[in-house]
């Protein structure tokens, strides 16, 4: 969309934390914060990010500290 000079509608899902689920770091933070999320299970049940391969739990683990605090 953007070299066709069109708008895109798609959200931004900011860096993709979750390769396997197209999960980005917002995404995963706006969840964190929404649902007062505490494990990287809870994420998992709610978005499907870590679940898959799970190489992507330490860095939903970071997020989950980051927003906690």
């Amino acid at each position: 969309a953007l070299l066709a000079g069109r708008f895109s509608a798609a959200e931004d899902k900011g860096a993709i934390v979750c390769a396997c689920f197209t999960v980005g770091e917002k995404q995963i933070t706006a969840c964190i914060r929404e649902q007062q999320l505490r494990t990287p299970e809870q994420v998992g049940s709610r978005i499907k990010a870590g679940t898959n391969c799970g190489s992507c739990l330490p860095r939903i683990q970071q997020l989950l500290m980051e927003c906690c605090q």
